[in-house]
């Protein structure tokens, strides 16, 4: 299950105990999510190197990246939905075949108090008119704080 912040995404549960949870962070060696910048809408992993930065891969060499373009999450892992903050580009390097591009958190990863746990992906389809419609998540299915408690409905 996805972990995110108001801010942007923390990593994802991958232990759940009766009233606690074990993250993974995404800025851990092993953590990761399917991500896309903002401005291009190329999409590409973003990995944890086990430091604070996170690392953008497999982006050609030929593609435009600049330091300051916002990095979202793409919702192609199927673990974070689409459009989620992961961070901002803190620099890009020239590589062959992939540039080497380092990305700044956009949630503070070691500052964090309270996390929204996602339990599901809401679908948003278009219909030939525009109008969205949204699916809603199964029966029982909701979001809650570290603390467990529910988090607030949507209005």
């Amino acid at each position: 299950m996805a972990v995110i912040t108001p801010d942007g995404v923390v990593g994802k549960i991958i232990e759940s105990y009766r009233n606690t949870a074990q993250v993974l962070l995404l800025s851990d060696k092993e953590g990761g999510a399917g991500a896309m910048l903002v401005s291009s809408r190329i999409q590409s992993p973003v990995k944890g190197t086990g430091e604070p930065m996170l690392s953008m891969s497999y982006v050609a060499a030929e593609d435009t990246v600049n330091a300051g373009d916002k990095v979202v999450t793409s919702g192609m892992d199927k673990i974070f939905p689409r459009d989620i903050p992961i961070g901002t580009v803190l620099d890009v390097k020239q590589g062959n075949p992939f540039k080497q591009i380092r990305v700044k958190p956009a949630a503070r990863l070691d500052r964090l108090e309270e996390v929204i746990v996602l339990l599901t992906q809401e679908v948003v389809t278009f219909k030939n008119d525009g109008e969205a419609q949204t699916a809603q998540p199964a029966a029982g299915n909701s979001a809650t704080s570290a603390a467990g408690k529910p988090a607030p409905e949507k209005p």
